[in-house]
């Protein structure tokens, strides 16, 4: 069983979105539960309970049991194969506190940053203080890419950053889509999108990225 923990210290890149979308595609092949540790905000939480309400089934379990100790516990029930896990978007006293508990069960994390200058700095500043101290195997992820070339320019920008930073990222990258930003207040996931063009190309970035994920879990230790 693995735990993945997505975080980043800096809000608004997509860790949500991120969390609920490999969900869904890990949960085609595996058991897979999502956890909402993130009780100020509540996002995964609000999308679970909208998913309930609109009648649209998730095809993963869910749970806001937000005590970062429970961790241990689901390990140990052993039912699921795989444990997502969405942490709050800040690294004050209280948050890193409960973050750090978070990554001292963690198998693997997942960094998603905007395409943009400002979004390397707080990223460092997460890998540094939480995710290298616990060796913990990681890799960042780009999200919120606009669909111009003006954002496909920055995000090239922001991956020759990565590489001179040393980070270790996916080689996917994850769109932005009308289909992820109304996806919170319709209760849907990337395997439950209606079918058309724009959402094929949205399931495919995640599908892309899982791939990522299975092939370096699968050489671990090789």
């Amino acid at each position: 069983m693995r735990i993945v923990t997505v975080l980043n210290q800096k809000g608004g890149v997509g860790k949500s979105t991120v969390v609920m979308n490999l969900a869904a595609v890990a949960a085609k092949h595996s058991r897979v539960l999502v956890v909402d540790l993130d009780p100020s905000q509540r996002t995964l939480t609000d999308w679970a309970e909208t998913a309930d309400e609109q009648g649209t089934s998730l095809p993963f379990d869910f749970t806001d049991e937000n005590d970062p100790e429970v961790l241990r516990q689901l390990r140990a029930a052993d039912r699921w194969d795989t444990i997502f896990v969405d942490t709050p978007g800040n690294l004050e006293p209280s948050a890193a506190e409960r973050i750090g508990i978070v990554l001292d069960s963690t198998d693997f994390a997942v960094l998603p940053l905007e395409p943009q200058p400002a979004s390397i700095r707080p990223l460092i500043r997460t890998i540094r203080s939480l995710v290298e101290p616990r060796n913990i195997q990681y890799r960042a992820v780009i999200s919120r890419v606009g669909r111009n070339e003006a954002s496909y320019s920055r995000k090239d920008e922001t991956l020759a950053a990565l590489d001179s930073a040393g980070i270790p990222h996916l080689n996917t990258w994850i769109r932005e889509y009308i289909a992820h930003s109304d996806a919170q207040g319709t209760g849907e996931v990337v395997s439950n999108y209606a079918s058309t063009r724009n959402t094929s190309l949205a399931v495919d970035d995640f599908m892309s990225a899982a791939l990522e994920l299975t092939t370096i879990w699968a050489n671990e230790g090789k």
